[in-house]
């Protein structure tokens, strides 16, 4: 009786991150199926740094074209792999969230199925000569 409340507290610790996460993964899977998927243009990039460490994830900072919307800045963040170059001004496949559109997620290949081509016309065009 006496270790109870020692494990209630630990099992609390650990059960509260594991929910937090699969929230999320739930939460980005329901965007990669019925989100709006579209490119966006990569403005920087800034390595995250995790108990005081850099770390191989990254916060992309982006500009979003969203159809029939004006330009904003978003940003996510996500794993880049070791010797991928990546540089300011790509284009990047991203998923945007329909129940809150401030989240914003890496494309997988079944949303690049849907994607929809935003920007200006030169934008545009230039996507479509490359099969993006």
């Amino acid at each position: 009786m006496m270790r109870t409340w020692i494990w209630v507290p630990l099992l609390v610790l650990i059960a509260v991150p594991v929910t937090r996460f699969l929230w999320q993964r739930l939460r980005e899977l329901r965007a990669q199926k019925k989100g709006v998927a579209l490119y966006a243009t990569m403005v920087s990039i800034e390595p995250v740094k995790v108990f005081g460490r850099v770390s191989s994830v990254m916060k992309i900072n982006l500009w979003l074209q969203e159809p029939g919307g004006s330009r904003r800045e978003v940003s996510l963040t996500s794993r880049i792999p070791e010797g991928e170059k990546i540089e300011s001004g790509m284009m990047l496949p991203v998923v945007v969230d329909l129940s809150n559109p401030k989240k914003v997620y890496p494309a997988n290949a079944d949303s690049m199925k849907r994607i929809q081509l935003t920007g200006s016309r030169e934008q545009r065009r230039r996507m479509k000569k490359q099969k993006m």
